[in-house]
């Protein structure tokens, strides 16, 4: 959907190194908040942490608009250590022909397959895989065990926006950042989200949304295989 820096004539062929997440604390942070309609929560994850990772897309030196999913992948790389920018995403994916390069219109380059989002996070040494007709549940689940999260949204249904709505099925990706949970019962309340788009950080999309947006548009996840380096 129409989602910075580095040498547009490099292309890497070896992924950069990948740290070694032995040498972080992995144990993924938590805490007791309260929303703005009153509800306290239990927050799972870093969503305030993770704004460091995000921005809004169209910012690489290929002049590419439609970069959500690859600056999805740009949030999660950063956030196991990875030094990676919007513009290095653009040239990967468009050198591995993993992302939409040739079309005369901006905004329909940089666009992404929900599997090659997974390849590209793989090449890079974090190992990703793809799945569809995802839960709130098991959403929650993922983050909470400290895995980097990518999911495809209806973005005029999170957004609110007639003029991007897909009719149904996902058209835009984000990352999920953290998980809201009522303390007392344990219910999903909600989740934090990056989403490139319009450039929000530690946005905060309460369940009934989220199914909307997310489960009904198809459930579509790439989550890594492994947790990401809380405590760097």
């Amino acid at each position: 959907m129409a989602g910075m820096f580095g040498d547009d004539d490099f292309v890497p062929e070896v992924p950069p190194e990948v740290p070694d997440l032995k040498d972080f604390a992995l144990e993924v942070p938590s805490h007791l908040d309260v929303l703005p309609d009153g509800r306290e929560i239990v927050v799972i994850g870093d969503p305030e942490g993770d704004k460091a990772f995000t921005h809004q897309q169209g910012q690489n030196s290929r002049g590419f608009l439609g970069t959500c999913g690859l600056c999805s992948c740009e949030n999660v790389l950063r956030s196991f250590g990875l030094d990676v920018s919007e513009t290095s995403m653009v040239i990967f994916a468009s050198e591995l022909g993993l992302c939409t390069a040739d079309n005369p219109d901006p905004a329909q380059c940089g666009g992404t397959s929900p599997m090659a989002i997974a390849e590209i996070l793989t090449r890079h040494g974090i190992p990703a895989d793809c799945s569809f007709d995802g839960s709130l549940d098991g959403l929650a689940a993922n983050i909470e065990q400290g895995r980097g999260v990518i999911i495809g949204v209806n973005a005029g249904a999170l957004w609110n926006d007639a003029n991007s709505d897909s009719g149904g099925p996902a058209n835009h990706a984000i990352t999920v950042t953290g998980v809201a949970r009522d303390p007392s019962t344990g219910e999903v309340q909600g989740f934090f989200i990056n989403d490139s788009g319009p450039g929000r950080a530690a946005q905060f999309v309460d369940a009934a949304l989220m199914r909307e947006c997310w489960e009904d548009a198809g459930g579509t996840q790439i989550v890594t295989a492994e947790s990401r380096p809380y405590g760097q």
